[in-house]
């Protein structure tokens, strides 16, 4: 006998609904079905459903969740309204796939996960950086233990000009952060997946507004601000309206002794826009990108590069195996890949990166 198909509702049809989540729901045609979209932009979401054959076009998400019996919403608005629609879509009945970060604070996402166990529904917050054919062979070598004790790690994006003028990310009342939210919380939340999401016991942190909050009439481009594609409607840019972090950098020490660099910026004068990550253990070392096992044989020391299948030829193919993942969950066919404790314990070293920023100190998590 045939499944029935889940029925999909999108909330917020901005450019990582239109190239991410509404490609990964139609490449599921026989277990998904997307039948409505809401924005607070009616225009943008009559656009998007025309566009994408979405029966149901709503400027009022509200109403979406109360007219249409929704098995699945995907939240894709800007970090401080997560909470709200996430609550509000558990609520009704839905399993929830939330964007990254979960929230703006950790005391936020707890409800969420709580209003989520209370209706008995599956919140996934969408950390895609974990899913990639090289995320998932790091993870294996991680978890063999050929690493031996993992003692340093660290872990950085910075873009050189690469600040989204296309959204509100910028705007610390609708996102709550800048790159810390947008780019570090994918960094931080794969390092600590990869080393088994140990307790953070310290951090300490800086962060700065130098460049962002300046008119320096350069020529950029959408895909240099992680839009290649997807930005249908883009927002006015006003730099005055720039007051969230343009670069940030923190150290963490982790339970048991181990300690992690940070560093993320979406403005800062270096060559090209850059990334890695590395860890460092006793037997060995793993680098990120390309994918590197640092080890010795004998009397010499030895680079492995794993030979890594290939990921999908599409953009933001994170988001269709994320997906994926989440209805096998939801067919009781997958443990939950993405769990309450890890992204609580990424938020919580967020909220302690901010304060140890803002209070110049590091701060001491119980």
């Amino acid at each position: 006998m045939a499944k029935e198909k889940l029925k999909v509702g999108i909330i917020g049809t901005g450019m990582i609904a239109v190239s991410g989540h509404i490609p990964a729901w139609k490449n599921l045609e026989d277990d998904a079905e997307i039948v409505g979209a809401a924005d607070i932009l009616e225009d943008r979401a009559k656009l998007v459903a025309e566009s994408e054959g979405i029966p149901y076009a709503y400027g009022d998400w509200v109403a979406m969740l109360e007219e249409l019996d929704l098995d699945v919403v995907s939240v894709c608005t800007p970090n401080a309204y997560h909470k709200e629609q996430t609550i509000a879509a558990l609520q009704s009945g839905a399993h929830v796939l939330c964007e990254k970060p979960v929230a703006t604070c950790t005391a936020d996402a707890a409800e969420m996960f709580d209003e989520a166990d209370a209706q008995g529904k599956h919140l996934m917050i969408g950390q895609t950086a974990r899913f990639s054919e090289r995320s998932r062979a790091a993870k294996q070598i991680c978890d063999s233990g050929r690493l031996g004790e993992i003692y340093y790690a660290e872990t950085y994006f910075l873009r050189r000009r690469g600040i989204p003028t296309w959204g509100q990310f910028h705007m610390k009342e609708h996102s709550g952060g800048g790159p810390i939210y947008d780019l570090g919380v994918h960094a931080i939340d794969l390092l600590f997946w990869l080393m088994g999401s140990p307790p953070v016991r310290a951090v300490s942190g800086v962060a700065y507004t130098r460049l962002g909050n300046q008119d320096e009439g350069l020529a950029t481009s959408l895909a240099e601000s992680g839009a290649p594609i997807g930005v249908l409607t883009p927002l006015p840019y006003d730099y005055r309206d720039f007051d969230v972090e343009d670069m940030a950098a923190g150290f963490m020490r982790l339970d048991g002794g181990a300690a992690v660099a940070f560093k993320t910026s979406w403005a800062v004068n270096i060559p090209e826009n850059t990334g890695k990550t590395l860890i460092c253990g006793t037997e060995g070392g793993l680098v990120l990108d390309p994918l590197t096992l640092v080890t010795n044989m004998g009397s010499y020391q030895i680079n492995t590069t794993p030979r890594v299948p290939a990921d999908r030829k599409v953009a933001f193919s994170g988001h269709w195996l994320e997906v994926e993942h989440f209805v096998n969950v939801i067919r009781g066919d997958e443990e939950l890949m993405v769990t309450r404790d890890q992204v609580l314990g990424v938020m919580r070293t967020l909220d302690a990166l901010y304060q140890s920023a803002a209070e110049g100190r590091e701060v001491w998590l119980d």
